[in-house]
């Protein structure tokens, strides 16, 4: 516990700052943080690359622990002990499953409460005695709290119960004020149609990207009014080079790459989706909130986390065994029919301001980090608390 009149240092720990899910809410809880008086802030990594540029616009004390080797290093549960050592944290907050392991020694032999963010993803082919099973093990059980983004990422991981709270994602919907016109931005990335629908997702075994392009080929071949574009990249290209000749022939089917101006892109699409494989599954995914702050209908699987934000035919369509021809349908239907189109997208953004604004995440995150301190709400026996 610290004294009153002391700020609270916080040293938040994760991979690297490159893009992603995890990566944009711990920068949105970064940049809540900073505008409150009470918390010194710390960021240490283990890779230097960082790919938004609003980071640097905190100036936050943003240190690198350099690795011997690229995986497996023990080096860094030494480095990151310095790290605590020299920062002094009340509060570690950890951003992944190795920063949770790596930060086990300092957190017990420097006496410091690890926060634990490291369950973001709701996969159904959780086991428990593999690996990554048996680390996570030894996480929850050092960690003094663990937080999901979802529920499903908490039924799937099953920590203990009495260390468990949701979270979920917040969002500052400023960054979707004053954006570029519709027609520069159709014009920029090629897109000639009234309409277009939009997946924004890494390339990954984890996203459904053959599904993507096989309904958008479908779809450009009976309609010219519609536009597919894919959003994103990764490790992961076989998908795109799978298609390269249709979206060489199709101009109506667009690949862009890693983009800045997302927000911009999404605004002017109709319709936003986000297929995901079976197995994987989403936790609450920062693509379907983007689409949903932009007042988009979103069309997901019905798996995950993916169903505690989208709500079917409130703000979308879930789908779960639907055929390539039904999900085609539920996409033209949408675009068909302006009036559900636009009754979706209302309701999806009522729901972001309702749920998942930054603000209501910023003040659960402060309310956790004041329960940890205190311990007056980690008690054994305690039920789990669900924020919001």
């Amino acid at each position: 516990m610290k004294p009153n009149h002391q700020k609270t240092r916080i040293l938040f720990f994760i991979g690297s700052i490159k893009g992603g899910g995890k990566e944009r809410r711990l920068i949105e809880l970064l940049t809540y943080l900073k505008q409150k008086e009470e918390y010194e802030l710390m960021v240490v990594v283990t890779d230097p690359m960082i790919e938004y540029p609003s980071f640097y616009k905190l100036n936050i004390n943003y240190q690198v622990i350099r690795k011997w080797w690229k995986k497996n290093d023990l080096s860094v549960f030494y480095k990151f002990y310095k790290k605590c050592r020299q920062f002094k944290p009340h509060i570690i907050h950890t951003w992944g499953r190795m920063q949770s392991l790596f930060a086990i020694p300092a957190a017990v032999g420097q006496g410091i409460p690890l926060v634990n963010s490291q369950i973001t993803g709701a996969p159904s082919n959780v086991t428990r005695w593999s690996l990554n099973g048996i680390i996570d093990q030894i996480n929850f059980f050092f960690s003094k709290i663990v937080l999901s983004n979802s529920q499903a990422g908490l039924n799937a991981f099953n920590p203990p119960v009495r260390k468990t709270r949701v979270i979920y994602n917040g969002i500052n919907l400023s960054r979707f004020e004053n954006l570029c016109a519709l027609e520069s931005i159709k014009l920029k990335y090629g897109i000639s149609t009234p309409y277009a629908v939009v997946m924004v997702a890494s390339f990954s075994d984890k996203k459904d990207y053959p599904l993507f392009f096989s309904i958008a080929e479908q779809i450009t071949r009976t309609r010219d009014d519609i536009s597919f574009v894919a959003v994103g990249d990764g490790t992961n290209l076989a998908d795109v080079e799978r298609y390269e000749g249709q979206l060489t022939s199709n101009t109506r089917i667009i690949f862009t790459g890693r983009i800045s101006d997302v927000e911009a892109l999404v605004n002017c699409c109709t319709v936003g989706v986000l297929f995901s494989n079976k197995i994987s599954g989403e936790g609450i995914s920062n693509s379907i909130i983007e689409y949903m702050s932009l007042a988009k209908p979103v069309i997901a699987n019905d798996a995950g986390g993916t169903k505690e934000i989208v709500h079917d035919q409130l703000n979308g369509y879930l789908i779960a065994d639907h055929t390539e021809k039904e999900i085609a349908a539920l996409i033209t239907g949408l675009i068909d029919d302006p009036e559900r189109c636009a009754a979706f997208g209302k309701a999806g953004r009522r729901i972001i301001e309702t749920s998942f604004s930054l603000n209501r995440m910023g003040k659960a995150f402060m309310q956790t980090y004041q329960d940890v301190l205190s311990g007056e709400d980690l008690k054994e026996g305690k039920p789990s608390i669900l924020l919001p």
